[in-house]
């Protein structure tokens, strides 16, 4: 309870404190009003009249409080007479009496004696320089005038402040006002200068625009405070208003760039154009025709611009995004500057600090929202360059970046990739739009079932968080913390696994597809993050073998990799310097031992890799994309020494290896066509050999493309019979005039049932067929009258000759022509 009185006592004391306060202040102000010396007096009389019934007409006059700033209603094209009794002021001191507007149409200060007889009618000024900012006139008592007059009148309606108060006072007050008008200049040129430099990077003419505004802005603000004159000669007062209706005209333009109108309805966007028209024509006539009634023409157009944009408001309310909120804080703070003008300049209503400080803050504020505009935009693009625009997930740079993190700080973590091929299938079957649907829906499910992970979590977002980062099409990653532990990453790509195995479906379409799936371990596989993510996009392009949800990154497997990567590039290199070679495998008719021709097998002897097998290079010249030119330089220099083996033997024919990506080369049938001319070389002599791998998948443009071949005149056969799996429907839906039994069927031939049994079927079908049979790999007699005993043909392999060069295939078939073999198939065969 003391403790309660002691709170209570402390509150009465302040509330007596209060109140005193109050009384005191109240007592003051009473004190002003009885010790009034100034009056303000409507007369249209002249001073000297005015001046004969002075302390009459005072009787009916407005009391003002001395040594005080009033505020004063004119109104318009009125005469008014601010009276002071000089009497009232206290002595020796100097006074100021001020009229806290530069733009009267009229102004004149008079010094009365006590017979009311002007002694001086001259202006007395404490600081003439600035009286254009602030009229104001000096009241010296050590001349003994008794009354101060100041007739003063403006062609419109204002409030403005009057007053009279000690001359130091209104010197350093005035000083500080022109403080005020530098930094709002500064403030104006400022903004000036910042929409230049937006223009100059944009290139886009609204900021040019919206340059000029302010420029216009900053015209009116020197003409409403007096300051022009001290920068043009000439200008009046009057030319504020044309300045006003470009400005408005110049920021209803902006507008219409900013807030993106033209996106809105078309009536709409046609009322704000037309308005625009509008505003520019007020200010054409506000320019050139005088007697138009600019102040009413000014408040108009103000009221017309406010309306629409008033519409506009509410129209961006509608819309909810990160734009709207600084479209609509740039049309508040553009419509409070604007009305804050049709208050002040065409009602004249308000004071002056009141319309600048709004005039600054505005300002300013229009400043910022172009600032934060451009770091909105600039967080947009970075935001951008680090997600992907389709399911806003951090890219392969966030992802990177946060590896990096990891490697610095020394942790243990695995990058784990998956690319899932439903997911590319799934734009191209669905369509763009909806395949993202289903998409974002799957890695969204993904995306939660790896919280419960040991998952490093990328990124906290306004929606979600983010485990998981898209590294390119169909690629995305995350990343595993701690110590490498298989069953733990078996856990994860069961999980992949999980989400993508029931695929996508939409109407009734349901895309399935494998998920392939590489992990990478620092600091086992890599000291920097670069080397981390390309080993877990290296593991996770190797094949799985059986069985295998996922790969470890292999560095034996990454060495062969580099080392075709190397063959690839040499490759090109040898293509270009000439360094391969072709051999030449003798054919052979096995009925009369007679050349029938030769098999062009490709050979390179590499400075540093020794002879690179054609079974190495050939695949990775498909890869690398120069498969196409290997096969011309082929084309060329078989052609070239064919037309030299068809001088020894007239009906010899060299068979050419092409691939099926060779086939669909349309330049490769201009090219054959030119060269068998150039050699003179007749198309029947060459075969061109197709292997079976080529893709069945293309059987319809294949058959297209060899029926162009056959027309030329050229031969075909089919290479590697047997190892493939449509070996039936190439030899019945494409039709070739050669079948060539694979070496592996012949070398175990005498031992092999199997063999035994696909050798003669293949026999049988070709013959059926009307193809011929070309055995390879015969290297013994016995496998030679076995395969005559099944009818095949034509043979090559080791038991003939061993692939030659050009040169020495040259002298053999000038020497050897004929090969002795038994006709008897019978006597060479062992039971």
């Amino acid at each position: 309870m003391h403790i309660v009185g002691k709170q209570v006592n402390w509150i009465i004391t302040k509330l007596l404190i209060i109140l005193c306060c109050v009384l005191i202040h109240c007592t003051s102000v009473f004190a002003a009003d009885d010790d009034l010396s100034v009056w303000l007096l409507d007369s249209e009389q002249p001073l000297a009249k005015l001046s004969q019934s002075l302390e009459v007409s005072l009787q009916n006059a407005e009391k003002l409080n001395a040594l005080e700033t009033s505020s004063v209603r004119l109104t318009a094209k009125t005469s008014h007479w601010l009276v002071i009794d000089l009497y009232q002021l206290p002595d020796n001191k100097n006074y100021v009496v001020f009229l806290g507007e530069p733009n009267l149409s009229w102004a004149k200060f008079y010094l009365l004696d006590e017979n009311f007889q002007a002694t001086n009618n001259q202006r007395i000024a404490s600081l003439e320089s600035l009286s254009n900012v602030r009229p104001h006139w000096l009241i010296e008592h050590s001349q003994g005038h008794r009354w101060a007059l100041v007739n003063f009148v403006h062609d419109r309606a204002l409030t403005i402040e009057v007053g009279v108060v000690a001359a130091k006072i209104f010197e350093a007050n005035l000083h500080q006002t022109i403080l005020g008008y530098g930094a709002i200049l500064g403030v104006l040129i400022l903004c000036m200068f910042v929409c230049a430099v937006y223009f100059f990077v944009s290139q886009r003419p609204k900021y040019m625009v919206l340059s000029a505004y302010f420029l216009l802005v900053t015209v009116g603000f020197l003409i409403d405070n007096g300051l022009i004159n001290y920068l043009i000669d000439g200008l009046d007062w009057e030319a504020k208003w044309p300045v006003n209706e470009f400005a408005l005209c110049f920021v209803s333009y902006f507008l219409y760039h900013f807030l993106a109108i033209h996106t809105y309805k078309p009536i709409f966007k046609k009322a704000w154009q037309a308005m625009i028209a509008c505003l520019l024509i007020a200010a054409l006539l506000s320019s050139i025709q005088p007697q138009f009634n600019r102040q009413w023409l000014f408040i108009v157009s103000c009221v017309g611009f406010l309306s629409f944009a008033g519409a506009l408001f509410f129209s961006l309310m509608e819309l909810k995004n990160s734009r709207t909120h600084l479209r609509i804080f740039m049309l508040l703070t553009i419509v409070v500057q604007v009305l804050s003008l049709v208050i002040w300049n065409g009602f004249g209503v308000g004071y002056h600090d009141i319309h600048n400080t709004i005039l600054l803050l505005t300002s300013l504020a229009i400043c910022s929202v172009l600032l934060l505009k451009d770091r909105q935009q600039i967080s947009a693009f970075n935001y951008s360059m680090l997600h992907d625009a389709d399911t806003k997930l951090p890219n392969k740079q966030f992802l990177l970046a946060q590896i990096v993190k990891k490697v610095s700080k020394k942790q243990h973590f695995s990058v784990l990739l998956f690319k899932a091929h439903v997911l590319s299938n799934a734009r191209s079957t669905f369509g763009f739009e909806q395949a993202n649907i289903c998409i974002n829906e799957r890695l969204s499910i993904l995306n939660t079932q790896l919280q419960s992970m040991n998952a490093l979590k990328l990124e906290i977002q306004a929606s979600r968080s983010a485990w998981l980062a898209h590294v390119d099409d169909s690629t995305f990653g995350c990343l595993i913390m701690g110590e490498l532990e298989l069953s733990h990453i078996e856990q994860f790509a069961c999980l992949i696994h999980g989400v993508f195995e029931e695929g996508l479906t939409h109407e009734d379409i349901n895309l399935v597809d494998s998920v392939d799936i590489g992990v990478a371990y620092y600091p086992m596989h890599g000291n920097t993050a670069k080397q981390i993510f390309q080993c877990a996009i290296q593991a996770m392009s190797e094949k799985r073998l059986q069985g295998e949800r996922w790969r470890m990154f292999d560095s034996e497997t990454a060495r062969l990799s580099e080392q075709r990567l190397s063959i690839a590039a040499a490759l090109k290199i040898a293509i270009d310097e000439d360094q391969l070679s072709l051999h030449f495998q003798p054919q052979i008719c096995l009925k009369t031992g007679k050349v029938v021709g030769c098999e062009a097998l490709l050979r390179w002897q590499h400075p540093v890799f020794g002879a690179v097998s054609p079974d190495v290079f050939i695949p990775i010249a498909e890869s690398a994309g120069v498969i196409n030119q290997l096969t011309e330089w082929v084309v060329e220099r078989g052609i070239e020494w064919q037309a030299k083996f068809c001088k020894l033997i007239p009906d010899h024919v060299i068979s050419i290896n092409i691939s099926a990506k060779d086939l669909l080369n349309k330049d490769l049938p201009v090219l054959l066509i030119t060269i068998l001319n150039e050699q003179k070389v007749a198309a029947e002599s060459v075969m061109l050999e197709l292997t079976e791998s080529a893709t069945l998948e293309e059987s319809k443009k294949i058959k297209a493309t060899l029926d162009d071949y056959r027309l030329i005149g050229l031969k075909l056969a089919i290479d590697d019979f047997g190892t493939g799996y449509s070996s039936l429907a190439y030899l019945s839906q494409l039709g070739f005039d050669e079948v060539k039994i694979d070496k592996q069927f012949v070398l175990n031939l005498p031992f092999s049932v199997n063999d035994q049994s696909i050798c003669r079927a293949t026999c049988d079908i070709a013959t059926t067929l009307g193809a011929h049979v070309v055995a390879e790999g015969i290297e013994d007699e016995q496998s030679l009258a076995m395969l005559q005993s099944y009818g095949c043909q034509f043979g090559q392999g080791y038991y003939f000759s061993k692939p030659l060069c050009a040169d020495d295939y040259l002298a053999w078939i000038s020497e050897v022509q004929k090969v002795e073999i038994s006709l008897d198939a019978t006597a060479n065969l062992t039971d």
